[in-house]
């Protein structure tokens, strides 16, 4: 669960999380998930998930990682006015979009087998995220922000994997015994 400014509140999500035997860790500074690295690597692990998520997937396209201008988004989006934007970015034919969208599927498939850590590993190899965002201003302390994400990441590996191929089947289950 990332949330932005839990205050007070991360003491009971703390104790919630405990009593289920989910591991947990709060940053005191809400300025690391406010960086535009890790901002960006969050949009993209949403949108591998979801890519029906319109501001992750706004966000990733405007990035420096696809580099979107404003001005392409709006014209994605006056081309399709209904559905969401990955509706949009789908019907948009443009050459940006078909690689991005290529990207995004290869991205997805590769997801499906991979924990947690080793994904944001893949992320970070697969479109370079430590070089672009390396390259910035305070490259050196971008960098470092994408190592700690990777570094929290690991400590939830475990979760992750039990997440994505435990509660599935536990929910195949129980809807088939039903």
């Amino acid at each position: 669960i990332l949330m932005r400014s839990p205050g007070s509140r991360s003491a009971a999500f703390a104790e919630a999380l405990a009593e289920q035997e989910i591991p947990c860790s709060f940053e005191e500074s809400g300025e690391f998930f406010q960086t535009m690295e890790i901002s960006v690597t969050l949009a993209l692990l949403e949108i591998l998930d979801n890519p029906r998520q319109d501001v992750p997937l706004i966000s990733v396209l405007r990035s420096p990682v696809f580099g979107f201008s404003a001005d392409r988004l709006a014209e994605i989006r006056g081309k399709t006015r209904g559905g969401d934007f990955y509706d949009a970015v789908n019907a948009d034919g443009g050459e940006d979009c078909g690689r991005f969208l290529s990207r995004l599927e290869s991205m997805r498939l590769v997801s499906r087998d991979l924990g947690i850590y080793r994904l944001v590993w893949h992320l970070y190899n697969e479109l370079n995220l430590l070089g672009i965002f390396g390259a910035m201003d305070h490259g050196n302390e971008r960098r470092e922000n994408l190592i700690a994400l990777s570094q929290h990441a690991e400590k939830f590996e475990d979760y992750w994997i039990l997440r994505k191929r435990l509660l599935p089947t536990v929910r195949w289950h129980q809807t088939a015994c039903s």
